[in-house]
């Protein structure tokens, strides 16, 4: 069972950040680093309007405790460094921001709502920028990147209102994918397929191949939302699993093998999911946060083929989630909520 081994919550100094921009409601503004070997201290980076910050949080030993209905309290923390970063310099707002894979050299990726990538060395402070080989009719929007988890130097751009979806091997453009309707999320498979991209659109879950060149890539498309709401978020495991979520407020896990559900968790959050995370300690866990301050854990039966994902646990933060995300190798979480406070949680099996 997958348990919370620390909970914490710090104030960001109003003289750093100042008012947060609203951006869209599902982009994905903060990433993190754990601290390494068991270090009392954490990195976290948010983008506000076109700027990036470092946040360098205390993580204080302290047990976790249980409020009213089994909610997770949250222990006092504090800011120790806060910084901008000069190296990143954007024109319009960053709508994402990514880490790489922790084990290769630490990259900071961010996209704005144009498209224009700036991908940075945090040990060097050296950063290059690359722009949309087609900056289509101007009209900023949704914007998201990864990168993949085998290639560190190969990154993927997609742009919600232009439909596209760019490869760059670093700064060279590779390739152009275009969507049926506009992507809202997308994820690298960490699997055997190191190649492939799942990509939401709307309701529906298209699967690219970078290989491939019929049908402009597209391998496979399916509902990834029974409702026929759109989808804000996808996630993938290395144990041939993808995640999806999002308006209709349920999570559902497909098996990438034979692209059927696997798990279905129905009523996860009360408003929209706008972010899911699997487990990386444990394969039948997926974590899951939502429009407004919720975040939740659930488990699911891996014997039971297309079973029901049952909730395990839960924490609120002070306001709306402006951003969350989750490190790839722990069950290491950082949220930041639009009052200016920093939520840490960190878990084990």
């Amino acid at each position: 069972m997958v348990r919370a081994r620390r909970l914490v919550r710090a104030t960001i100094p109003r003289h750093v950040v100042g008012l947060p921009s609203p951006a869209t409601p599902h982009s994905r503004r903060v990433a993190v680093q754990a601290p390494i070997d068991g270090g009392e201290a954490c990195n976290v980076y948010i983008a506000s309007a076109s700027r990036i910050y470092r946040l360098k949080a205390d993580l204080p030993c302290s047990s976790v405790l249980e409020g009213k209905e089994g909610l997770l309290v949250p222990s006092d923390s504090r800011i120790l460094e806060a910084e901008k970063l000069e190296h990143c310099p954007h024109r319009a707002e960053v709508q994402c921001i990514a880490l790489s894979n922790p084990s290769q050299e630490a990259l900071l990726a961010s996209v704005d709502s144009y498209g224009h990538l700036m991908v940075s060395k945090l040990s060097k402070g050296t950063s290059y920028a690359v722009s949309p080989p087609d900056p289509g009719a101007g009209e900023g929007g949704w914007a998201g990147c990864v990168f993949s988890p085998h290639q560190p130097s190969l990154i993927t751009v997609a742009r919600g209102f232009a439909r596209s979806i760019d490869i760059y091997d670093r700064d060279v453009h590779v390739r152009t994918f275009h969507t049926l309707q506009c992507p809202t999320a997308l994820t690298f498979l960490h699997g055997a397929c190191p190649s492939v991209l799942a990509i939401s659109e709307g309701p529906q879950l298209s699967i690219w191949d970078l290989r491939c060149g019929e049908q402009g890539g597209c391998v496979q498309r399916f509902l990834g939302s029974f409702t026929g709401e759109s989808l804000y978020s996808v996630c993938s495991s290395w144990d041939n699993l993808l995640g999806a979520a999002g308006a209709d407020r349920a999570v559902t896990i497909f098996d990438t093998r034979r692209w059927i559900p696997r798990a279905r968790w129905v009523n996860a959050l009360k408003y929209e999911v706008t972010g899911i995370a699997f487990s990386a300690t444990k394969q039948s866990y997926v974590f899951a946060h939502g429009l407004d301050y919720e975040v939740a854990g659930g488990e699911w039966n891996e014997d039971d083929f297309e079973g029901t994902i049952k909730r395990s646990f839960g924490f609120r933060g002070d306001s709306r989630w402006l951003g969350m995300d989750k490190c790839l190798d722990k069950d290491f979480l950082a949220g930041w909520s639009e009052n200016g406070s920093i939520f840490i949680a960190d878990f084990e099996n």
